[in-house]
């Protein structure tokens, strides 16, 4: 039976692998071409999107008119990506695999935004629970212990470590003989099953001995404090793919290319969203006018700004996707994880957004003449919507939220609605 099951499986993706072939040229409408989508026909089985279809006999029949309205991306592409985010029918994340009254999620690109967001946050929900379970294991270590006092140190606290997307892709390589139990409840299920060893720890204790002198018999007295020092380790990706998922090695590499994959996407919609946030923004400054004062620049940060720069405003490779010439519409200042954000002018709050994609935990301040700065990937923003602030005020801190490979304050000025070079604005 089981061996039926696989050929039954290898067909399927042998079909859907002649399919993709014969499409291979049928759209490039997206900015990432089909030819960019790892794991193709060659190098590894369709997508859990693709095998998702063909598992369904409906879903077969109807694959042209599901390929008819594939206008945002291309065909190879979208058969290449993890059911649980571009499901071809119905809503994938109530298991609803079967439901073919709604339109393709393939089609909507805020539907399949708002999949990934509610991937994300039931993710970020675990690593919380996670972490309170460390934090348990920690008291009881130390009440077990020795040690007169303890020190937590945890680099993580208030970031979005987890990478939503790989852990996605992961969990979908697992699944791809297997797309009909592709639901957020199954992964939740599989991630908190394992959530104790999501995070570990390391201790070392320290004995410090301390003199006294008595003010009044000048005798001294000696005594000692031992103070056991522990310190948070995210044991990563690589641990959920070895024990929780329990992937093997061709399954890491489907993994792999369902991430890059997902990235590219997210690539072409981060360009997308960046474009609304600054029409919209453009918008918010007329409905909420700052008639304060008129000031030059600060900096953002704590530091030399000059000092801490790892990208710059205009045309660059994008360390995400490779692709050169790819624009960016701000500069981006390298931190430690939690160094403080600062608004640069006097100004008052119009925007404050939470997405895990895209600028991530983000917020816009609005300067007076239709001038704004946008401060993004923040761990934790301190400030709401309408807050008035001044300059020099800490309105957030530095993370590694939404599309970012780390801890950094991606920094933007945007002038009548359109990105500016911050170089010729920020103080010399």
């Amino acid at each position: 039976m089981a061996d039926d099951n696989k050929s039954g499986a290898e067909e399927q993706i042998a079909r859907g692998a002649n399919m993709a072939s014969a499409l291979r040229g049928t759209g490039r409408t997206g900015k990432a071409a089909s030819a960019a989508a790892k794991g193709a026909v060659v190098g590894g089985p369709l997508g859990t999107a693709a095998g998702a279809l063909l598992s369904n006999d409906k879903s077969r029949t109807m694959i042209f008119t599901a390929i008819s309205l594939m206008f945002a991306l291309p065909v190879l592409f979208i058969l290449m990506l993890p059911s649980m985010i571009f499901g071809l029918y119905g809503n994938l994340l109530k298991g609803d695999i079967n439901s073919l009254g709604a339109s393709p999620v393939m089609n909507d690109t805020a539907a399949i935004v708002e999949n990934i967001e509610t991937v994300g946050s039931a993710l970020n929900q675990i690593m919380l629970e996670a972490l309170d379970d460390l934090y348990i294991r920690i008291d009881h270590d130390f009440a077990a212990s020795e040690g007169d006092r303890m020190e937590v140190t945890n680099p993580y606290e208030g970031s979005n470590i987890i990478d939503s997307n790989l852990i996605i892709a992961q969990y979908c390589a697992a699944k791809y003989k297997d797309f009909d139990s592709v639901t957020l409840a199954d992964m939740e299920r599989i991630v908190r099953a394992s959530k104790r060893a999501i995070f570990s720890y390391t201790k070392q204790a320290v004995t410090y001995t301390y003199t006294y002198e008595d003010a009044e018999t000048g005798e001294l007295t000696c005594s000692s404090e031992t103070v056991i020092y522990y310190t948070v380790i995210y044991n990563g990706a690589t641990h959920f793919a070895d024990a929780v998922f329990f992937l093997d090695h061709n399954q890491k590499t489907i993994a792999m290319d369902y991430s890059h994959n997902l990235h590219l996407f997210l690539n072409d919609n981060f360009i997308i969203s960046a474009n609304t946030t600054h029409a919209l923004l453009a918008n918010l400054v007329i409905e909420n006018p700052y008639t304060g004062i008129s000031e030059a620049f600060g900096s953002p940060l704590d530091t030399d700004w000059r000092m801490v720069v790892t990208s710059e405003y205009g045309l660059r490779t994008d360390p995400i996707t490779g692709k050169t010439n790819s624009g960016h519409m701000g500069m981006d200042f390298g931190l430690a994880l939690g160094a403080p954000i600062k608004t640069v002018m006097s100004g008052k709050v119009i925007y404050v957004r939470y997405p895990t994609t895209g600028y991530g935990y983000h917020l816009a301040v609005a300067h007076g003449n239709n001038l704004i700065t946008l401060y993004a990937h923040c761990a934790r923003i301190l400030v709401s919507e309408g807050d008035l602030v001044s300059k020099g005020d800490i309105i957030a801190f530095v993370g590694s939220t939404g599309r970012s490979t780390g801890p950094h304050l991606h920094f933007e000025v945007i002038e009548d609605g359109k990105p500016e070079n911050p170089r010729y604005y920020l103080p010399g």
